[in-house]
């Protein structure tokens, strides 16, 4: 669609025609994602605003938000009520009689996503990491500022970071608690941390608002990019298995500099290619880098005398691969049958 010669208001009168139409899951995921994804038809409309006439920009900004407005309202409505029906349906069909007399439910289960963290801890353990844990509810300075995140950068924009009212976000990184723990200064730095992060995701099977992370930090004088390449292949080997294959591929992030992606191939196809790796042979798992300067500098580290390196990866990701789930959700539906069974 091109902004500049739609008629918004003829757009809204289609689109509630269309919302009209919408009874299924189904229907509300492809409207979210045709409307409301980060490539959705919003996002490239409201990216054509800066091409629109100053004297009209006003009235079509607000047409937009609008129909933002209706879309969000309309779909957290259809959620509700689809849950709600979800739930009757599972009420009706798993009819539970509440007269009879309790059973022993046994002994509980590590969760997956936990046995993984639990894996991690012990492969660092000897290297000497601290475990350190960090607040989900954090400052722009710890998630963004002090990580050489400037205020322009994508990841700042309200469609991947959730913000609140009073301006502290939900962090985007566990990188926010090497923030504050390279501010307490000091050497060696060497810290790992697990924990829930957020981002403003469309979920599906792949991705979720809401997901578990792993990172660790070493500073100290000497260290190089070859330390940190030997100690992410013991890690991934001691989780993948010795025989796996890791490689190193070049990757931009923000706060470290140069930055790779550690790649182990495909537990699939064994890296001769299929559609589970997008036939590379190899997969993505982590991202890592040396601790760029300016983060140094924030922290009052010279980085003509300190040097540093931070590696993570997705813990949850992680724990679907291992026990052979296929959509990230399901490690967060609480279904005590499937815990039981992976575990």
């Amino acid at each position: 669609m091109e902004l500049s010669k739609l008629n918004l208001s003829e757009v809204k009168e289609s689109l509630l025609a269309q919302l009209k139409r919408i009874s299924t899951p189904q229907d509300v995921e492809i409207l979210k994602r045709d409307w409301l994804s980060k490539e959705g038809t919003l996002k490239l409309l409201f990216k054509q605003l800066r091409d629109i006439p100053a004297e009209r920009k006003p009235e079509v900004a607000a047409g937009l938000n609008d129909l933002k407005q209706l879309l969000e309202q309309f779909v957290s409505e259809q959620e509700q009520r689809l849950a709600a029906d979800l739930r009757e349906k599972s009420a009706r069909s798993e009819f539970v009689d509440l007269s009879l007399p309790s059973r022993w439910s046994g002994l509980g289960s590590v969760h997956p996503i936990s046995l993984v963290e639990r894996r991690i801890a012990e492969i660092l353990r000897p290297f000497g990491f601290r475990n350190v844990l960090g607040p989900e509810v954090e400052t722009e300075y710890y998630c963004f500022d002090s990580l050489n995140i400037p205020p322009h950068h994508p990841a700042r924009d309200m469609q991947d970071t959730y913000y609140t009212a009073n301006g502290l976000v939900l962090r985007t990184h566990t990188t926010s608690v090497q923030a504050r723990e390279l501010q307490k200064g000091g050497l060696p730095v060497k810290v790992a941390s697990f924990g829930r992060v957020y981002r403003n995701e469309t979920e599906d099977a792949s991705h979720q608002a809401m997901f578990h992370q792993f990172e660790l930090v070493w500073l100290e004088a000497g260290l190089t990019l070859s330390h940190l390449m030997g100690l992410i292949s013991h890690i991934l080997k001691e989780l993948y298995g010795k025989r796996r294959k890791v490689k190193f591929v070049p990757k931009f992030y923000p706060y470290t500099e140069p930055s790779i992606g550690p790649q182990v191939d495909c537990t699939f196809c064994k890296g001769s290619g299929c559609p589970a790796c997008g036939g590379a042979g190899w997969v993505t798992i982590a991202g890592a880098g040396m601790v760029h300067r300016n983060v140094l500098r924030e922290f009052g580290y010279d980085p003509e005398k300190v040097s540093g390196f931070a590696f993570g990866l997705g813990t949850s990701r992680l724990a679907s691969q291992f026990s052979g789930i296929s959509a990230l959700k399901t490690l967060y539906d609480n279904d005590l049958r499937l815990l039981k069974e992976r575990a």
